[in-house]
């Protein structure tokens, strides 16, 4: 519906014009009785027309239009007077009037050139107005940065197309889901839940329809309270945004001002702008989409390890594209390797991998598959490389191959380790097949603990006395089917729950050929999801056998080692026996001491072999034990020549020395503990003897001490002629080790040698 502003100075004229102009023509007319009065309703309300008399008190229709031009100059003005002077026409026409209609005296013929006049102009100005508003959107969105820009363009022409105060463009995905993408007018409650609750699934049943149209009076009428009460719209309209046949999304005009009549050249008017609004949209997102993709090619591109290219299918593979990746590969940039520039790309694969690559290309592309091949290059600096290349050919419409695309990775860490690993791996089944011991190997395949045979090394088959391919697949109870091998199965539980390798030193079993012994070792470990266990297991018959061979033979030799010690303990005791008998038929005390003190050293070697004799150990004495023994026997020995002395022993419990080292200590302990009975106190007096054993830092150092009359003070143990000093001494030396003398309060002679046997002396 034209809304216009009609300016009469006439009141009656001014209702009957109203009238004829709404009733018979559907204008919308507003009136005024001055040009003063119209000025200031035109700076309040929008009109599409202006009709105005000429003749008006104060400002008359020519004043008022120029004004008007002022201000606005597109706004159609149509001036409707009685008179007929052509100068006036004339001036009204120069000075911006559209028409110049005079008022006749039918008034039917009058009224209907002035509708049409303004009609005209009205669509004129229209017209022009969306041939701008389409040019400046068609600039606009060749110039825009991003899809915001579009959006707020496309709103904008929209909304002055129109005329309505808010717009708001819904788009759809590829999923069908509509959702808000910029609106421009509304409050911000718009994009809100009740808004999209009720609004959206009526853009829907749009969009099922495709159709074209406004909303009608009912739907309107349907969403007058959602809408009035979020945005008071007093009137809206819904039209879908098509691009070639296909619906992108909807447009929402919506007025919060007044109600909108949508004429049939506004109508006209927005499917222009909407056909246009509906491209620049659709073009900008698949842009941004191209864009995107690419970018994403790009970057990926980039970010490949190695070289993406695309190359003609010639013998020199001429490269037409290259990725940056081309210089870590070959040292060459892209711009050197396209179009063969500096060198071609078959110049760098090693001679001896041209021919074969060649042939593998060519068999793919023939069967329209993928190639994958591995050869040797040489990079911008003559180093050697291994790669990895991937590829396709690309085909025109007749099938005909016109290129290569595909990728190239350094595959040269990766091969010097493949090249080890195959290396360690052949030196493994070397160990394996050749090792003495014999493997076997059980695998979980199916991770329910139910192992099963996969591989076993010649010394198993030669252990098992059967061929490999007949034990394959045997689970672990059947491989180890003999009873003796019973504590194998059932330490298969334990190893399953707790990874701990476990051993079995021997574990006899029954062959046709009579009892055999093995050792046994077995581990687990994880390959992945499944695990193994390890078996490795020797043949030790011949070991066991050696052993108790040995066992048997060392019996034996401890047996005649405990007969000669009873031996030698016995003669040393008839020797004794022979002394003391000798003893008995002499009167002189001198040759008596010297029988009682042969007879004591005898003893004292009597009693190492008594102890070995006695002992489980047969090459070493206890010395607290043998210690104790002596000094018994010293007592009974000098019972009644000095019954007032008390004998202290401190020796360590936990020393234990071989004979060869235990001889001389006891005999140099005899030899002191005599000498100390005999002269370090008075007779019949009281004293203490200590004796001591013990060890200190890697030495034993033997003590014996009294606390006696002490020692004469120009006594030289080393320069003593006296028969038990040079006794002490050559013993001592016999030892390795030290003697020290001191007679302070008494007599304390210490020896200190080392454990070592190998130990040096100063002595």
């Amino acid at each position: 519906m034209t809304k216009v502003l009609l300016v009469d100075d006439e009141p009656v004229l001014l209702d009957l014009e109203r009238q004829i102009l709404e009733k018979k023509f559907g204008f919308s007319i507003e009136m005024v009785e001055s040009g003063e009065e119209a000025l200031k309703r035109l700076r309040t309300s929008h009109f599409d027309a202006i009709i105005s008399d000429y003749s008006m008190p104060g400002m008359d229709g020519l004043s008022l239009l120029r004004k008007i031009r002022e201000e606005d100059k597109q706004i159609p003005f149509v001036l409707f007077t009685v008179r007929e002077r052509e100068e006036i026409a004339i001036e009204a026409l120069n000075s911006g009037a559209n028409f110049y209609v005079q008022k006749e005296d039918s008034p039917h013929i009058a009224f209907a050139e002035l509708a049409h006049k303004v009609t005209t102009a009205v669509e004129l100005v229209r017209a022009e107005k969306n041939l701008r508003i389409q040019r400046d959107l068609a600039i606009a969105c060749a110039n825009s940065k991003n899809i915001t820009q579009i959006f707020t363009f496309c709103v904008t022409a929209a909304r002055n197309v129109s005329r309505f105060d808010a717009v708001a463009i819904y788009l759809i995905d590829e999923k069908e889901h509509l959702s808000l993408a910029f609106s421009e007018g509304f409050s911000e409650a718009y994009p809100g839940h009740q808004i999209q609750a009720h609004v959206i699934p009526l853009f829907f049943s749009l969009l099922r329809g495709y159709d074209h149209s406004f909303r009608d009076e009912a739907t309107i009428h349907l969403n007058s309270g959602i809408l009035e009460t979020e945005e008071k719209i007093r009137s809206d309209a819904v039209i879908s945004l098509f691009h070639h046949s296909r619906s992108i999304g909807l447009i929402h005009l919506a007025s919060h001002t007044d109600e909108k009549t949508l004429t049939s050249p506004l109508q006209q008017s927005l499917q222009g702008i909407i056909v246009q609004i509906a491209e620049y949209i659709s073009d900008r997102i698949a842009e941004d989409a191209l864009w995107e993709s690419e970018r994403k090619l790009k970057t990926l591109i980039t970010n490949l390890p190695g070289m993406v290219y695309k190359c003609a299918f010639d013998e020199e593979r001429t490269m037409e594209l290259v990725s940056d990746g081309s210089i870590a590969l070959t040292g060459y940039s892209p711009f050197e390797l396209v179009d063969n520039k500096n060198p071609t790309y078959t110049s760098l694969i090693h001679p001896d991998d041209r021919t074969r690559m060649m042939e593998v290309i060519q068999r793919a592309v023939t069967r329209h598959v993928q190639y994958r091949l591995t050869y040797r290059i040489f990079t911008s600096s003559m180093k050697f490389k291994w790669v990895w290349e991937q590829g396709a050919g690309v085909y025109n419409s007749s099938g005909d191959v016109i290129g290569l695309e595909g990728f190239i990775l350094d595959v040269t860490r990766q091969k010097t380790l493949d090249d080890q690993v195959k290396v360690s791996q052949t030196r493994l089944n070397m160990l394996f097949s050749n090792m003495n011991a014999g493997c076997a190997i059980f695998h979980d395949k199916e991770g329910d603990n139910r192992y099963s045979l996969i591989e076993m090394n010649e010394a198993a088959e030669v252990i098992e006395q059967k061929k490999k391919e007949e034990l394959i697949g045997s689970s672990f109870e059947e491989f180890f089917s003999s009873p003796s091998t019973e504590v194998l199965k059932k330490s298969l539980q334990n190893l399953i729950s707790d990874e701990i390798p476990r051993t079995f030193p021997r574990i006899p079993f029954d062959t046709p050929e009579g009892r055999r012994w093995c050792e046994y070792y077995l581990s687990l470990s994880h390959l992945g999801q499944t695990r193994e266990i390890f078996i490795i297991y020797s043949d030790v018959t011949d070991r066991v056998e050696d052993e108790e061979q040995i066992i048997a033979s060392l019996h034996e030799k401890d047996l005649l080692l405990k007969e000669v010690h009873h031996r030698v303990k016995n003669n040393l005791q008839i020797i004794s026996g022979i002394l003391k008998l000798q003893a008995m038929r002499t009167s002189d005390p001198i040759t008596n001491e010297i029988l009682q003190d042969c007879r004591n050293q005898v003893f004292t070697m009597a009693s190492i072999h008594e102890l070995l004799y006695s002992s489980h150990d047969i090459s070493r004495i206890r010395v607290h034990e043998y210690v104790g023994n002596l000094i018994n026997h010293l007592k009974q020995e000098y019972e009644g020549a000095n019954s007032q002395i008390q004998f202290v022993m401190n020796v360590d419990p936990d020393i234990i020395l071989d004979i060869e080292r235990c001889i001389p200590c006891g005999l140099i302990l005899n030899e002191l503990i005599t000498n100390a009975v005999k002269y370090a106190f008075e007779p019949d007096g009281n004293g203490e003897i200590q004796v001591t054993f013990r060890q200190q830092d890697g030495t034993y150092i033997m003590e014996v001490s009294d606390n006696g009359r002490g020692m004469p003070a120009d006594l030289d143990s080393r320069t003593s002629s006296s028969l038990g000093t040079e006794l002490v001494t050559r013993l001592t030396q016999q030892l390795r080790g030290d003697i020290e003398i001191s007679s302070e309060k008494g007599t304390k002679i210490t020896i200190q040698f080392h454990e070592n046997p190998n130990g040096k002396g100063n002595t």
